[in-house]
């Protein structure tokens, strides 16, 4: 299994202030050592710079951080927490994709994000650099079937609303939503799923003018967000 890993002060202090749960955090400095030291109990190794640039080829700025596990949740945590709005990716699968929605969804507020188990990507490296500290206070949920899952949502009172390529739906910057919601954004390459769109009270539409298909799935993420949060 691939080491989840951090690296950069940033991403890196992001990971110790929301307490992941970290195995080990090389630096490359005794400097550095004591300064991290300060701010956490985790055990600190000094490396030399070319044991950094063999594990990536990026700007790790003297400092990585192995983390033990990405906490993951299931969908019993919306009825402790209660959130007014929550993301679902159905299978979204590209690493960079779902770093990018992380950052939105930050930024937006979105506390909770629901994927799929299977033929979805799951927390890595990538995605969590990605975020750029987009992680920090955002809990993942991982469910076995989507379909399963937008039923007990609406069981817990949730207003499903699902993103489609269908000038029918109704137009994204028109919409007044219903609370608590559910947002679901698709998969890159064939968007929400037919048996998820059935499930949705209401599907939504960006307005395209170019000659492009479709937005790319985290910029679609961002502009949705933007509608459902600003209410």
């Amino acid at each position: 299994m691939e080491k989840l890993m951090l690296w950069g002060k940033n991403s890196v202090l992001d990971a110790i202030n929301s307490k992941l749960p970290i195995e080990v955090i090389y630096v490359n400095s005794v400097k550095s050592s004591q300064l991290i030291t300060n701010q956490t109990k985790t055990r600190v190794i000094v490396e030399d710079n070319s044991f950094f640039n063999s594990i990536t080829s990026e700007n790790h700025q003297g400092i990585i951080a192995v983390l033990k596990d990405f906490p993951i949740y299931d969908l019993d945590i919306l009825k402790k927490d209660k959130p007014q709005n929550i993301l679902i990716l159905d299978h979204i699968q590209d690493p960079h994709n779902l770093g990018a929605i992380m950052r939105s969804a930050n930024v937006f507020g979105i506390k909770h994000i629901i994927l799929t188990k299977e033929r979805s990507v799951g927390i890595t490296s990538t995605v969590l650099k990605i975020s750029s500290g987009g992680f920090i206070n955002i809990k993942i949920i991982k469910v076995n079937n989507l379909v399963a899952s937008l039923k007990k949502l609406k069981n817990m009172g949730y207003w499903i609303y699902a993103s489609e390529l269908n000038k029918e739906a109704v137009s994204f910057d028109s919409i007044e939503y219903n609370k608590p919601a559910a947002l679901i954004i698709g998969n890159e390459s064939s968007g929400v799923s037919k048996p998820v769109l059935n499930e949705s009270d209401v599907k939504i539409y960006i307005p395209q003018r170019g000659t492009v298909q479709s937005l790319n799935a985290s910029v679609a993420a961002g502009l949705l967000l933007y509608k459902l949060t600003k209410e």
